[in-house]
């Protein structure tokens, strides 16, 4: 009878052991799916220290700040977080922050009459049931997305590190929406304009895109694309959101953390929530990790960002949800993290790596390796730069790693007329 019982309370403790050990490895395994996400914005983080180098050894710490299903890829042997203090970032002083104007939402949600040159909802009421909406309207038209010369490389890696393909290329853009007044009279209809050229790889090269955004949402941009061996541009379908852009891995859509059509959606304000993102960062950061598909050794703040959740309404749409986390300051995307419609699990996210324009009195980021630029003109801007970004694809697995050298331009009227003239984007002559 006590050997019985014996046996019985030995299997019984092997038991619970298991169970234990079972809810721990459940605890500490990969979670990429859309509830744990949701899960993890609920909770409300304790304060994290800034003002010093985090290690994978303050992964319990570091957890509450960064999204619940990323941290697969960023606690590695090796890796250092430098968080510095949260800082407060102004905007232009000639930039509208009051919501003035003659500008309103339709009932689908878009935006009509806005003609740039502010921040159209500066003064945002979260019960308002059109938050979500106007979040992104301010995304779209945040100071600083345009008027830059940006040199691009990019890295295509799968796991391992093992690098694929490599890219350098040229991203040129101009805003003539800018309030008041058009740069280019009788373009009125033109949002922004933007050229990209590549350099490598050699069947890439001199391969020119440009685009064309309107102010009017329910226009498609318009886009053209000229390969040299074909010695003359052939449009290119802006509707093809879903497409993977030039073999990365992100589709259309993804650009900015949202580059699609607002009618095209579902939206959901999700509240406020403290996340860590490499805003301000001093360079562009290494890549760690043991596939070098993540930021290592980069600074990073603590952002008390907007989240949006994005349903696509279409039901061929690769993403059940696309959740975004939107710095309040900038209105930048910190963060766009998506789901695949046929599991709910994780398929892309991306980080982006911006630099305000006034650190670069003390901080000078790295050149292009083709090209030199003279970063002292991004002073006086009081914008934020875009240094880069990685864009995971969780499925395949594969990444596309992006370092931006970033100068911003200021387009005088007759240079824009000239600059972005399909005639001679294909020619040379600019």
């Amino acid at each position: 009878m006590t050997v019985s019982m014996t046996a019985a309370r030995a299997g019984v403790l092997a038991a619970l052991l298991a169970t234990a050990g079972l809810a721990a490895a459940e605890n500490s395994a990969p979670d990429g799916s859309y509830q744990a996400l949701r899960d993890w914005i609920a909770q409300a983080p304790e304060a994290l220290q800034p003002g010093r180098t985090y290690t994978a050894a303050d992964r319990a710490a570091l957890e509450a700040y960064l999204p619940r299903t990323v941290w697969q890829y960023y606690f590695f042997d090796g890796m250092e977080m430098e968080v510095a203090p949260t800082a407060h970032y102004p905007t232009p002083d000639n930039w509208k922050m009051d919501g003035s104007g003659d500008y309103r939402l339709d009932e689908h949600g878009i935006l009509r009459g806005f003609k740039g040159g502010g921040t159209p909802f500066p003064q945002l009421e979260e019960s308002d049931p059109q938050a979500a909406v106007k979040l992104i309207w301010n995304l779209m038209w945040r100071p600083g997305e345009h008027d830059y010369d940006m040199p691009m490389m990019t890295w295509l890696r799968s796991e391992n590190g093992k690098l694929d393909r490599e890219m350098e290329y040229m991203s040129t853009n101009a805003t003539y929406a800018i309030g008041d007044r058009c740069l280019v009279p009788g373009y009125e209809e033109v949002k922004s304009k933007r050229i990209m050229e590549f350099r490598s790889p050699r069947d890439m090269a001199g391969a020119k895109d440009m685009q064309v955004v309107y102010v009017d949402h329910d226009r498609e941009d318009s886009g053209w694309l000229y390969m040299p061996a074909q010695r003359k541009p052939r449009r290119t379908l802006a509707s093809e959101r879903t497409s993977e852009l030039m073999g990365m891995d992100m589709i259309r859509e993804d650009l900015n953390g949202f580059n699609g059509k607002i009618h095209e959606n579902n939206w959901t304000y999700l509240g406020r929530r403290k996340i860590l993102a490499t805003v301000n960062v001093k360079d562009n950061p290494e890549m760690g990790g043991p596939h070098l598909w993540v930021p290592n050794k980069a600074r990073w703040e603590v952002r008390d960002a907007y989240v949006v959740m994005i349903d696509p309404k279409a039901t061929d749409h690769p993403y059940s949800h696309r959740i975004l986390f939107i710095d309040p300051d900038s209105y930048w995307t910190l963060w766009m993290i998506s789901f695949d419609r046929k599991d709910d699990q994780l398929l892309r996210f991306a980080q982006h790596f911006t630099k305000y324009s006034e650190s670069y009195r003390e901080e000078t980021p790295q050149q292009a390796p083709y090209l030199n630029q003279d970063f002292t003109k991004n002073l006086g801007h009081h914008v934020f730069l875009h240094l880069g970004e990685n864009d995971i694809n969780a499925k395949k697995p594969h990444a596309t790693i992006t370092h931006c050298f970033v100068k911003k331009r200021v387009f005088s009227e007759a240079r824009a007329q000239q600059f972005y003239s399909l005639r001679n984007m294909i020619s040379g002559r600019r």
